[in-house]
């Protein structure tokens, strides 16, 4: 719901305009379809207030980055110095899989805009825009089932457990994933090395 482009612009509206009435959203948002049907919506949700036939925003923005947390709905002003700090948090997130043990590790921003193998399953399940660095990984493994892909990257990931090199004779869209992610580097034609930090006893692969 958030999501929606009507929402988005009636929120930056009732930001810059405090109890509007129906006449002025509607005189506001001319052509809208569904107008009223989209208001109670976001009325039964609780996005918006209405009170005495005067609509307004029923959140407050951010004002303070203690306690969030990863995913969390938070609604912050674009244009504060405070959004500079919240694109700046980072969280590490542990993948597991359910072919083996193997564990991959990474550092995810919060709004989720760099190049990371969570944030990138987690754009794709929720729909949400990607960044253009994110637009490179789907270029090559476009809207895939996060278990099959785990299943071949964890594969081959094991695979340098045992060697410094490893040679991938075919050409395979998983490796060349690993490869744009910054967990692999191609050092010679058809040969990988590992660019990640390994607990061996633990098998926690840790992007760097």
């Amino acid at each position: 719901m958030t999501r929606q482009p009507f929402f988005q612009a009636l929120i930056h509206y009732l930001h810059q305009h405090q109890d509007v009435t129906l006449r002025q959203i509607k005189a506001a948002f001319e052509g809208e379809k569904n107008l009223d049907r989209q208001l109670d919506a976001y009325i039964e949700a609780g996005y918006i207030r209405r009170e005495n036939r005067r609509y307004q925003k029923a959140f407050r923005l951010l004002d303070s980055l203690v306690g969030l947390s990863l995913d969390q709905e938070i609604f912050v002003d674009t244009e504060s110095t405070l959004f500079d700090q919240v694109k700046e948090i980072t969280f590490r997130r542990q993948m597991t899989n359910s072919t083996n043990d193997l564990v991959i590790e990474e550092e995810v921003d919060l709004v989720r805009e760099r190049l990371t193998l969570d944030s990138y399953f987690y754009k794709m399940r929720t729909q949400e825009e990607l960044s253009e660095d994110q637009k490179k990984l789907y270029v090559i493994l476009g809207d895939v089932n996060p278990d099959y892909a785990l299943k071949y990257m964890t594969s081959f990931l094991l695979k340098f457990t045992r060697k410094e090199r490893v040679i991938q004779r075919r050409s395979d869209i998983f490796v060349e994933a690993l490869v744009i992610l910054g967990f692999l580097e191609q050092v010679a034609p058809q040969t990988y090395a590992l660019t990640m930090e390994v607990d061996p006893e633990q098998l926690i692969f840790r992007k760097i």
